[in-house]
């Protein structure tokens, strides 16, 4: 046994991290999305993520201290990127249309930048590993009610529960990509999908009042 190797892996998952580089988290993450979308997620290995971002191995475990690591910070960085998007003044100067059009298109936006790759491995994982699926879960549900704060001040939107709505457009959205992830075509038009399933979340609220 091997008690030098063994003592220098357990002092990388317990030692503290330093406070994290934002720009070099952001480029491992980059490189781990690459790494994960070439070779699938249980094929890549903690070398080749720090390889592709052109650091020392050592530098990697400072900032994440598994794969399972760099998955969530893929999560949260999606997240992130979506709800960076969404302008909360401009939104409400939108008609309903148009606001569900713009939430909806945000996270395609997002998820369509590197043809799936992530999103493949959002499914791979999310589906069998239960934290893994949730935390992906938790971060749609948190943009949800991000848009859900803001619609519900409009008096049309009174009576209804805004955040569901939105849970369901996300929904539809991500269903779109699926099939097309399963079938290996590229990520639907963000601007065209979101503007197929706001008419679909709008026919669904008449169908409610009628």
């Amino acid at each position: 046994m091997n008690t030098h190797s063994d003592g220098n892996e357990r002092a990388k998952r317990t030692s503290p991290r330093p406070a994290d580089d934002p720009q070099r988290r952001a480029t491992i993450l980059h490189a781990a999305q690459v790494c994960f979308a070439q070779d699938g997620f249980h094929r890549t290995t903690m070398r080749a993520v720090a390889r592709q971002a052109g650091l020392a191995e050592g530098t990697l475990y400072h900032h994440f201290r598994s794969k399972d690591d760099l998955l969530l910070g893929l999560f949260g960085a999606l997240g992130e990127q979506a709800r960076d998007s969404l302008d909360p003044a401009a939104l409400a100067a939108l008609n309903l249309r148009d606001f569900l059009r713009a939430f909806l298109a945000a996270p395609l936006a997002a998820l369509a930048q590197d043809e799936a790759g992530l999103l493949r491995v959002i499914l791979s994982e999310g589906l069998i590993r239960r934290d893994l699926g949730r935390a992906f879960a938790e971060g749609l549900n948190g943009t949800a009610d991000l848009g859900a704060q803001a619609l519900s001040a409009r008096p049309e939107l009174r009576d209804v529960d805004t955040g569901e709505l939105l849970r369901t457009g996300l929904t539809l959205v991500l269903g779109h990509c699926v099939r097309g992830a399963l079938s290996g075509d590229p990520l639907p038009d963000p601007q065209v999908t979101a503007a197929r399933v706001a008419d679909v979340l709008l026919a669904l609220l008449a169908a409610e009042r009628a």
